[in-house]
């Protein structure tokens, strides 16, 4: 297909931005958010444009999310009060798509899960960081990475190859686990636990030492001696 169509069609909305920039500043425009979340809209547009009638293309879904990204935010700082709060939200979740995009469209490039789903969990974690507690929120924050791993040693696209990716998901959960505990304070009852489970192997370890002494344990319970004959 021939880029000239797609250039003059990003080359009119750069244009138009340079006419919207220039009525801003003398102050004919006051304000024009909606025009501008109309050009990064229009913008994001081409370029998944791109990315669809284009296999070689893969990138152009990258600034085609954040462009998505940034026209959804343009509307919501029109409320300051309560959605302009939210920007980072909706701004990262649209740049994990784009990744998640490029994943879909070549399984091959599964390096992509990574940045999407960090992305996705910083969404996530933005989202909820004023109602949860600041441990709750790294917690989250290490699940989120842990699973992102997890997708990238499960999902198609030479899934054998990638089992290094279990060992940090592993870690990441485990220091998931160990920060929730601690905000449970649920050390105090692991003081006990970790001596108990000790003493309990010690337990074991004797039992079964004394089972093995024992007269005829040896030869699983058979006389040693040879039987005698008539």
């Amino acid at each position: 297909m021939s880029r000239r169509p797609l250039q003059i069609y990003f080359g009119a909305l750069v244009l138009l931005a340079g006419v919207v920039l220039l009525l801003e500043a003398s102050a004919v425009l006051d304000g024009p958010r909606v025009l501008w979340a109309i050009l990064l809209a229009a913008a994001s547009g081409g370029f998944w444009y791109l990315f669809a009638v284009e296999r070689r293309e893969w990138w152009a879904a990258i600034p085609g999310a954040a462009l998505a990204g940034a026209a959804v935010v343009t509307v919501m700082e029109l409320d300051p009060v309560y959605w302009g709060q939210w920007t980072e939200v909706p701004f990262l979740g649209a740049l994990a798509i784009g990744f998640f995009a490029i994943y879909l469209r070549d399984t091959g490039r599964w390096w992509a899960l990574i940045p999407g789903g960090a992305l996705l969990t910083l969404s996530v974690v933005t989202a909820a960081a004023d109602a949860s507690a600041g441990p709750v929120t790294a917690a989250i924050l290490l699940f989120g990475l842990s699973l992102t791993f997890v997708l990238v040693a499960t999902l198609p696209g030479g899934a054998s190859r990638r089992w290094w990716a279990w060992i940090p998901a592993g870690v990441l959960a485990v220091v998931a686990v160990v920060v929730l505990l601690n905000v449970a304070e649920w050390f105090v009852v692991l003081n006990y636990l970790w001596p108990a489970l000790v003493i309990g192997a010690g337990v074991f370890l004797i039992g079964r030492a004394v089972r093995r002494s024992q007269p005829g344990r040896r030869d699983g319970g058979r006389n040693s001696s040879p039987p005698e004959h008539a």
